[in-house]
């Protein structure tokens, strides 16, 4: 009888209780990773949400058509007839720097948080294609003319939260 309880194996109370502790201590720091890192995905970044206001206001602004006198801004959408903001009534004038806060993201506060372009002009070079007695155009062996143009530049500048783009 003596032979058979000095050879018993087994884990006591103690060896589990630590055994349990540790297995507890791992899977809470498992979870609060896991639970970070599923809460970062979730939001956007602040840096994406100003990238696509940027984006949006850069659409709503190829709606105005500077160069043709023809085209009046009544024939846009209510919405976009006095600017993107409202109160502006050329929102395309050049050199002017324009303020379009309503089009901040919801993620900036608006006190800490300013959206703004400015419009400008710039000179580049264009070659116009070689259109033969046919009038069918391409190029010939670089055959055409080259132009100098005006074309308008637009530069946008956004401030989030203190971070800027």
């Amino acid at each position: 009888m003596k032979k058979f309880l000095t050879k018993k194996t087994g884990v006591t109370v103690l060896e589990g209780l630590i055994a349990l502790g540790l297995l507890a201590l791992v899977a809470a720091g498992t979870f609060g990773v896991l639970l970070s890192v599923s809460r970062k995905a979730g939001s956007p970044d602040i840096r994406e949400s100003m990238i696509l206001a940027v984006e949006r206001a850069n659409e709503q602004l190829q709606m105005y058509t500077p160069s043709l006198a023809s085209i009046s801004n009544t024939s846009l959408p209510s919405e976009l007839e006095y600017g993107l903001c409202g109160g502006d009534s050329s929102p395309l004038a050049v050199g002017t720097t324009h303020y379009i806060n309503c089009m901040l993201p919801p993620i900036c506060d608006k006190n800490n948080s300013s959206f703004s372009y400015t419009t400008g002009t710039d000179k580049t070079n264009i070659t116009i294609p070689f259109v033969n007695k046919y009038g069918a155009s391409g190029m010939v062996d670089g055959w055409g003319t080259t132009a100098t143009v005006t074309v308008r530049s637009v530069k946008f500048s956004i401030t989030c939260n203190g971070f800027t783009l």
